[in-house]
């Protein structure tokens, strides 16, 4: 998950008006606020769900860009209560709580909090079941996180092969764009991407401008 920044103020008189549809798609880049999949089959999702929050239903804040998959997959229950809530990502940066590491040789996604916030506890720890679910396919009776885990697996590849291809050759700046528009939050996955930065001291020191 990563932070999204709403820019757009789409004028509309249905959630599920065009105008959404567009201005969710700038908003988060076409991408799934749970997975992280670039993706143009999505799902306009309330985030406090309409059947409870009846008052929210029409207010774009509430609207988010899903793929199909995460809509399906994510508990029905999700955000009904405080019990129940999900890291709103337009208002927290999830980083700063959680981490997320493709284990290459299990390949399972390993989730783990990184911090704590006595405001938010409840809601970290809640996001990282919703995570785990969707990545793991903990609780769930779906199997497509297979496929989602395999896809990022290839990402991560290809990420790799990147990093050492800037790290072998003498002519930097080419490459280096490429890696750039890898770590950009616009590219799939890219929260995997950088936390391979983070973790890494050299990595760090020449690309933390660009995370």
């Amino acid at each position: 998950m990563v932070k999204v920044d709403r820019k757009e103020n789409p004028t509309f008189t249905k959630y599920d008006d065009r105008a959404v549809k567009d201005s969710l798609k700038i908003d988060f880049n076409k991408k799934c606020y749970l997975c992280e999949e670039v993706t143009r089959h999505f799902e306009v999702e309330h985030f406090y769900p309409q059947k409870y929050y009846l008052h929210l239903i029409d207010k774009y804040e509430n609207l988010f860009y899903i793929c199909q998959k995460c809509n399906k997959i994510k508990p029905k229950i999700a955000n009904t209560n405080s019990e129940n809530e999900i890291l709103n990502c337009c208002d927290i940066d999830i980083k700063k709580y959680i981490k997320l590491k493709l284990n290459s040789k299990e390949c399972i996604v390993e989730i783990s909090k990184i911090a704590t916030a006595t405001n938010l506890d409840k809601q970290i720890e809640y996001t990282i079941k919703v995570l785990e679910r969707i990545y793991n396919g903990v609780g769930s009776k779906s199997d497509s996180c297979e496929d989602l885990r395999d896809e990022i697996k290839d990402t991560i590849i290809s990420f790799r092969k990147k990093l050492d291809k800037y790290s072998m050759t003498k002519l930097k700046r080419a490459i280096i764009e490429e890696i750039k528009e890898e770590l950009n939050t616009a590219s799939s996955y890219s929260t995997f991407k950088r936390w391979i930065i983070r973790d890494n001291q050299t990595l760090t020191k020449e690309f933390q401008k660009y995370i």
